[in-house]
């Protein structure tokens, strides 16, 4: 008799289950279906990494000194080198005693003669400093020196008046002041200089050159050879320059014909330097 009651019961139960479950399922399918029930889901997702991310941001400010924290640092590091100034200045007048007294130590330990002999070679030694060589030195700057050479790599048919020679093969160029392209220096100082240049000239040919510091005539030679002689005039200069003139040798307005003349047999040249 008890069996009969306790068969019916336990099916009543799991038939009570299966409905409950099934029910379970029904809900959770609708609330995947539901698109809100998504968005709530995505939104709590973000909001939880947003917290994460603040919590982050927060610990790592907690680890940075507060602002009376970088106070009291920034004043423990001044007094600091305040002391260490201070000590330097006390060591420096310490050092110059110390040093006379060793060097009187040691004369007293000699023969008057000796000690006397003594306290000069001290007082001298290139070795051991005294209140003398604490003094600054005069020191002297290197001046950077100028100078160039340059001439005619051939002949040259020159009949136009202010023609700029362009003395293309260069020898020197200290400085790097000579440009042979142009035929033109241009001063990387101000200073004194000195310019000198050759033009060789033969047969019927002649000409008037010049020398100029900004379009300015300093010196002119005019060579004839009157179809006679083979030779080289040479014109030389000594004029202050300043810094980003520019000086180069050129044809005269007048008088200017045929070939200048540059081989192995005398060449046209250009060269300076400076004085100081």
């Amino acid at each position: 008799m008890a069996l009969l009651y306790i068969v019916p019961s336990c099916m009543f139960f799991i038939l009570n289950i299966s409905v409950n479950n099934y029910a379970a399922a029904g809900i959770i399918e609708n609330f995947d279906n539901n698109i809100d029930w998504k968005m709530a889901v995505e939104k709590i997702n973000q909001l939880e990494k947003m917290v994460k991310e603040q919590d982050k941001r927060i610990f790592a400010l907690e680890k940075r000194p507060t602002e009376s924290e970088w106070r009291s640092l920034t004043e423990e590091l001044r007094k600091q080198n305040d002391r260490i100034a201070h000590l330097e200045t006390k060591i420096s007048k310490l050092e110059i005693p110390m040093e006379d007294k060793e060097n009187k130590s040691i004369r007293e330990g000699l023969s008057p003669e000796v000690s006397k002999y003594a306290g000069n070679a001290l007082s001298s030694e290139p070795g051991i400093p005294s209140k003398k060589r604490l003094l600054l030195q005069p020191t002297t700057v290197p001046v950077e020196m100028i100078a160039f050479f340059a001439y005619f790599s051939s002949n040259h048919l020159i009949s136009d008046a202010a023609y700029i020679l362009a003395f293309d093969t260069v020898i020197t160029n200290v400085g790097n002041a000579y440009h042979p392209h142009s035929g033109t220096f241009i001063a990387p100082r101000s200073g004194l200089y000195v310019f000198t240049w050759t033009i060789r000239q033969s047969g019927t040919n002649y000409h008037t050159t010049e020398l100029t510091v900004n379009n300015k005539i300093v010196n002119v030679i005019h060579l004839n050879p009157g179809n006679t002689i083979d030779g080289t005039g040479t014109g030389t200069v000594v004029v202050h320059v300043n810094q980003g003139d520019d000086v180069l040798v050129r044809t005269g307005s007048n008088y200017n014909n045929g070939y200048i003349f540059s081989s192995e047999f005398g060449r046209s040249s250009f060269a300076g330097w400076i004085l100081n």
